[in-house]
């Protein structure tokens, strides 16, 4: 879980696959579901960073399946990226209703790492939507959320973003 996150936070959802798809075979393999959960989530992630849309769903149903219904970073995995792919297919609304659903889940917790991912993840899909001044609101969120952690990649991730819709902003 631990390699996928680090990989995902470089940008090299490739490996981030990998060591992904490994673990949930292993895990699977074990009989363990819990860790399955939340290892099947982060390779929703970098399924969907890879553009395979329809793979990174059905991993998300894989961390639905194994993962306890209160365990919150599973169901912020899930939501974060069903709400990415739905906003890759046009759906918006929907799209939206579940970015904002992973940040309900992640508000009243300590995880400020996964609390920043939901609040960029949610940035992306009111882009997506046309929600600009929304978008960067959100990303401003995130950032505070990284530099309170620490996460340095974290923060030039959402500069990045912020950078790219300010300058569609601008066109």
């Amino acid at each position: 879980m631990q390699e996928e996150e680090v990989e995902l936070s470089a940008g090299n959802a490739e490996a981030a696959l990998a060591a992904g798809l490994q673990g949930v075979a292993d895990l699977g393999e074990l009989g363990e579901r819990g860790w399955l959960s939340t290892v099947a989530g982060h390779a929703a992630e970098a399924l969907y960073r890879l553009g395979r849309d329809d793979e990174a769903w059905q991993m998300t149903e894989t961390a639905d399946e194994a993962g306890a219904p209160d365990d919150v970073i599973t169901q912020m995995l899930i939501l974060q990226v069903r709400a990415k792919v739905l906003s890759r297919r046009g759906e918006h609304a929907e799209a939206e209703r579940l970015g904002r659903e992973a940040v309900a889940w992640g508000d009243p917790t300590d995880a400020l790492a996964h609390k920043a991912d939901s609040y960029r993840d949610l940035a992306i899909v009111l882009s997506a939507a046309g929600k600009r001044d929304e978008a960067l609101s959100a990303l401003a969120e995130a950032r505070a959320f990284y530099e309170a952690k620490g996460h340095t990649v974290g923060v030039a991730n959402v500069e990045e973003l912020r950078a790219g819709l300010v300058a569609s902003l601008e066109a």
